[in-house]
């Protein structure tokens, strides 16, 4: 490059507009500048040089006698153009050269800061990961304690369904008294003063808005939700009604539904077959914590109950559970025994 031309690059790079550009951006337009300045010389030089022997040949051909000296002097000028021109192609590629190894520092340049780049990104994507699973951790945990609380509540009651209120009502009192008068009526005469000592203070709840008819039936009925804290109260409740014939069943909350039948394929993904044998899924609450605890029993015989699976309270949201499948894992009972 030569002095005027270095010259000139240093006053763009003292430009008004260079002083507000990037570092990064102010040398690609330099360079830019430069590699359009080389182009711009090579084709003046090329030109330059045709114009030269265009000359010399047109000269040449104008004299149809020519002299031994004229000879000479063309031959001269053409051999003198030519040494010019190789001279300023070897200047301009030399220039050339210079500027492909400064771009090619440059590109290195770049290759490590894209690497650097590369690795930092990789690093913050393993940090992000990790705060994205811890804050899943503890949105599935708050979860399994919002569930836990409402099985807490479940393990308190019992539902008793399909009770004849006689009539068709939205009156929830109304469909409270019946019904309670429906099921003592059915209870043991030798249970009924145990019964309705022990159905004093316990909160009923209707479980429809309405009574309803079943199909094929002449009579409205309703289910009634019974919460009664005390185990003893309630357990004594539940065995007085199958003695008498009517099958209280446990109240899930409305979330667990879905769950229990995950559950259920769990437990038949490794051998329990429902069609030869019961399967009861129940909350179990010691010590203030609610786990879910499978048991199995055959349906031939008269075989008790035994343990099978548990779990840990699974989350209530079910945005939660679709993210984490955590909740469904087991502590199979021969494991745990």
């Amino acid at each position: 490059m030569s002095t005027k031309d270095k010259g000139k690059r240093k006053v763009d790079d003292r430009s008004p507009q260079a002083n507000t550009e990037e570092p990064s951006l102010r040398r690609m337009r330099v360079e830019m500048e430069t590699s359009f300045d080389l182009c711009s010389r090579m084709t003046t030089a090329m030109d330059d040089f045709k114009l030269k022997v265009s000359t010399t040949l047109t000269c040449m051909a104008m004299d149809s006698n020519p002299s031994n000296l004229d000879l000479k002097a063309w031959m001269e000028a053409l051999a003198n153009t030519q040494v010019c021109a190789l001279d300023n192609v070897t200047n301009l590629m030399s220039e050339i050269v210079t500027e492909m190894e400064t771009l090619n520092k440059d590109i290195k340049g770049k290759d490590n800061e894209i690497r650097e780049l590369k690795e930092e990104l990789k690093a913050q994507s393993t940090v992000v990961k990790a705060v994205v699973v811890t804050k899943d951790k503890i949105e599935a945990k708050a979860s399994s304690k919002e569930m836990e609380e409402k099985l807490k509540v479940a393990v308190t009651q019992f539902k008793v369904m399909d009770i004849d209120i006689g009539k068709e009502t939205e009156n929830r009192q109304e469909i409270i008294n019946i019904g309670m008068t429906t099921i003592r009526q059915k209870i043991r005469s030798d249970l009924q003063d145990e019964w309705m000592q022990l159905a004093e203070r316990v909160e009923v709840t209707p479980l429809v808005k309405r009574t309803s008819k079943p199909t094929g039936k002449s009579f409205y009925t309703a289910p009634l939700l019974f919460t009664v804290p005390e185990k003893r109260r309630r357990w004594r409740m539940e065995e007085i009604l199958r003695m008498s014939k009517i099958f209280p069943g446990f109240h899930w909350p409305q979330e667990m539904m879905p769950v229990i039948k995950e559950y259920k394929t769990m437990l038949k993904d490794n051998g329990v077959n429902e069609d030869n044998t019961y399967v009861r899924i129940r909350p179990n609450e010691r010590d203030g914590k609610v786990r879910l605890r499978a048991d199995v029993k055959g349906k031939e015989g008269n075989g008790k109950f035994q343990a099978k699976a548990s779990w840990d309270a699974p989350p209530l949201c079910h945005e939660v559970r679709r993210k984490t499948r955590d909740y469904l894992k087991p502590q199979w009972a021969s494991v745990r025994n």
